[in-house]
């Protein structure tokens, strides 16, 4: 009877996490699925958004000459080059995910990288 009852303990235990094996795998593959569709087409329409709302900005700033004598222009204008050069990277990186080789030569990989992370920091001041 002892005998039994581990058999039945050990079937339910097995049924149970082969379904909750199922659950998470299923829901992985759920997430997997919504990253793929943001980074794929979301992530490219921010980026352009964002350049052409920062490259419009600097222009502006740069015509109008009243804006120019302002102070905070300046901030304004190295803030708007440090996201810029942020969305620039992030676009050459979405572009290397595409399958076009742009960071295959060392060179250009470090380069990319450690623009990314001078215009990562200065982007947040």
């Amino acid at each position: 009877m002892a005998q039994q009852m581990d058999n039945i303990l050990d079937m339910n235990t097995s049924s149970t996490n082969n379904s909750s094996r199922d659950l998470l795998a299923a829901n992985q593959e759920g997430s997997l699925t919504v990253y793929k569709l943001l980074y794929e087409y979301v992530l490219p329409i921010i980026v352009l958004v964002g350049l052409v709302g920062n490259l419009t900005s600097i222009y502006l700033i740069l015509v109008d000459k009243q804006m120019r004598k302002v102070s905070s222009s300046v901030f304004l204008m190295s803030v708007l080059a440090a996201d810029t050069g942020m969305l620039v990277s992030l676009l050459l990186v979405w572009i290397e995910s595409l399958g076009y080789p742009l960071n295959h030569l060392p060179t250009v990989c470090r380069i990319n990288v450690y623009l990314t992370y001078v215009f990562g920091f200065l982007s947040i001041w």
